[in-house]
């Protein structure tokens, strides 16, 4: 008997036993969040200030990909030299 394919469910939990921090824990992108220093309206900014999660939410993304592009620029640069921020 084989297996012909396998499936892996996994979760923030490996990302953070590997070093990369998660949103949601103190110091993490949402509790670093500033919102008066991002590319974004002054609508997005009170919004990103009201909910930290908007950042990463489609509703801005798919109008203003900035946002998402500014908090996650260390966490994507770093992946090449394997330093996870």
């Amino acid at each position: 008997d084989y297996c012909k394919s396998i499936t892996v469910l996994t979760g923030a939990g490996v990302s953070v036993a590997s070093g990369i921090p998660d949103f949601r824990s103190p110091g993490g992108m949402y509790d670093t969040l500033r919102p008066s220093l991002i590319t974004a309206s002054p609508y997005e900014r009170r919004l990103m200030e009201s909910d930290p999660t908007y950042v990463v939410s489609w509703d801005i993304f798919k109008t203003n990909a900035f946002p998402y592009l500014e908090v996650r620029r260390p966490f994507i640069l770093g992946t090449r030299k394997q330093q996870w921020k």
